[in-house]
């Protein structure tokens, strides 16, 4: 702790600051600065080594924000949040001498009195006869909190020697620590306590430290209000509030969140958001790192509870993908922060736990080959598996819209017959197109992002195979609103079938079916394909959907106009075999006044 606390002179007066060391690769941000200080002048000098264990553990988590992306975070932003803790520290020294916390004086005695009688038989166990018993419970200790973070230590070393010690004159400080806040808050209870040193180092150091019958309860004269009400919330309750802030969320956003929350409760029960601490998020982070995918369906596991699956050694190849774990990292950091945001608890433990993935975001999918491209439209493959009958059309329009719109799964799915339609270009004619947005008349059309609210105009080889004839045939029913309305709506989407049909049979049939490609290889294929013919990655995002990544295409005026897209993009999507001989998507195509009728 000497590190951090250092010592100013001011004429007769000798004061503390806080000082704390830059990283090296944050240095260059700070104008090439290894260290800054922060005084502690008017912190009593009992409190400082406390304060500084707080100041240093709300620095680091500072420093991890501006890896993490927090850019504009200054040097002087940094010292202003700190001064606040300190600040707050002052106010509470004050509120204590100036005798304005009453608290029950013979509570606080006999209380004080407790502390005292433990304290006086544990330095007696520590000289005495005792010891070596003494040494093998808190052996116990050590080797659980070491395995929690990970670490590992020959218990015959000088190092871990030097460990114990050091963490039996931190139990011995503990009792400093309980008549403190006896003294200061009035808190009497075992909860309490535990509390406050979580709050303090962000670990559970002492889940022994008292028995919660010895102590008298917690009052404070004049006080109604729980001392710790928000810190006490129950992760359920805050999961519910979480989930609530959330307008229009997903119902799947909504179960990845309700999951990922989840492994904290089936792994330490419905706890109190404020006792979930660093230790934790390390327990929770090995736990999904060895999660079984699909749990409940697979009969290896799922009659298994969690802590017994968690004891179970899981084949590589069973455990979830490395996306998924991050997934579930950032649902729970997510979650905390809010907590954080609205006072269920101190700092964010799952703040900077997502694992570096080697590969790079182009590398997770691969896009459709040409040749594979004339294998999966060939006409002997694609008529014959896609099957279309009468209300039953998804399966041979949806992956076509996809080959060449680049449009997601769950947008094409999703498509109401007015959401087709003529909208005006640069000149009087009119252009077909594919109006993607969000309605709120509609809660089964949900959208990823602001971005993907667009209008898409629609490839002349969709309207040479009858797409525009079809979607008028379909209009012709009064009570018909969807344009793909066999498919059902399942958690939040409805993909279900669409996916399963096209990753799980049809791809696999053509046996071109990899870990690397999918339905999603469609929109691979379309951006890459104009990637490579030249067009402007900002035509190409407004296409698909994506944010152009400049706040003033982004934030600041209209649309591309349909004609514009469809001349820089649409009409640029044209696949070959070769130089001479295009893909024969015409031969698909079917009457479709004789099938619908």
């Amino acid at each position: 702790m000497s590190k951090y606390i250092s010592n100013l002179s001011n004429k007769s007066y000798k004061y503390s600051y806080y000082r704390n060391f830059i990283p090296k690769d944050l240095q260059i941000r700070f104008g090439g600065k290894g260290d800054f200080r922060l005084s502690l002048r008017y912190v009593r000098k009992e409190d400082t080594q406390i304060l500084c264990l707080k100041l240093k553990q709300i620095t680091d988590l500072l420093f991890t924000e501006i890896r993490n992306g927090m850019k504009s975070l200054s040097l002087d932003d940094i010292k202003e949040i700190l001064r606040i803790e300190v600040r707050k520290q002052i106010k509470h020294t004050q509120h204590f001498y100036l005798g304005t916390n009453v608290f029950d004086k013979e509570q606080t005695k006999q209380s004080l009195d407790v502390v005292s009688t433990r304290e006086t038989k544990m330095k007696e166990d520590l000289s005495g006869k005792n010891i070596k018993e003494y040494e093998k419970e808190l052996d116990k200790k050590l080797d659980g909190i070491l395995s929690s973070l990970n670490i590992e230590i020959e218990t015959n070393s000088i190092n871990y020697k030097n460990l114990r010690r050091q963490f039996i004159q931190l139990y011995l400080l503990r009792f400093d620590w309980i008549r403190t806040l006896i003294k200061e808050t009035g808190k009497f209870d075992e909860d309490s306590f535990r509390s406050e040193v979580d709050k303090r180092l962000g670990i559970s150091l002492f889940p022994d430290l008292l028995n919660q019958n010895e102590l008298p309860q917690s009052h404070s004269v004049g006080s109604t209000t729980p001392h710790n009400s928000l810190l006490s919330t129950p992760i359920s309750k805050g999961l519910e509030l979480f989930i609530g802030e959330k307008e229009d969320i997903r119902e799947k956003t909504e179960d990845e969140i309700r999951n990922s929350v989840k492994f904290l409760t089936e792994c330490f029960g419905d706890i109190p958001i404020g006792d979930i601490t660093k230790e934790k998020s390390n327990i929770i982070k090995s736990h999904i790192k060895n999660y079984p995918k699909n749990r409940t369906k697979n009969p290896k596991y799922r009659d298994n509870d969690f802590h017994s699956l968690m004891k179970m050694k899981i084949p590589q190849q069973d455990i979830i993908h490395l996306t998924t774990i991050n997934k579930h990292l950032g649902n729970l950091s997510s979650f905390m922060i809010w907590c954080v945001n609205n006072g269920y608890c101190n700092t964010n433990p799952f703040t900077g736990m997502k694992i570096k993935q080697k590969k790079s975001p182009r590398d997770e999918r691969d896009r459709f080959s040409e040749k594979e491209l004339k294998e999966i439209f060939s006409k002997q493959n694609y008529l014959h598996l896609t099957k279309v009958e009468k209300d039953s059309y998804s399966k041979y329009w949806v992956p076509l819209i996809g080959c060449f719109t680049g449009m997601r799964c769950g947008e094409i799915c999703s498509l109401y017959l007015d959401n087709v339609k003529e909208i005006k270009g640069n000149h009087r004619n009119k252009r077909w197109c594919f109006d993607i947005l969000e309605e709120p008349n509609r809660p089964d059309k949900k959208l990823k992002n602001q971005s993907s609210r667009r209008i898409v105009p629609i490839h002349d080889t969709l309207i040479d195979l009858g797409f525009i004839d079809f979607i008028k045939l379909l209009k012709k029913d009064p009570e018909r609103k969807r344009v793909f309305e066999e498919l059902e709506y399942r958690e939040g989407t409805y993909i279900r079938s669409i996916s399963r049909f096209w990753n799980n049979r049809y791809l696999p049939l053509l046996g071109i079916k990899t870990d690397k490609n999918g339905f999603h290889s469609f929109r691979h294929s379309v951006i890459d394909h104009l990637k490579q013919l030249g067009v402007e990655p900002h035509f190409i995002n407004e296409l698909v959907g994506h944010s152009h990544g400049n706040i003033d295409l982004d934030r600041y005026g209209k649309r591309y106009n349909p004609d514009i897209l469809y001349n820089k993009c649409v009409k640029r999507v044209v696949y070959q075999t070769s130089r001479t001989r295009g893909i024969n998507f015409l031969s698909l195509k079917l009457d479709w006044k004789k099938i619908i009728g």
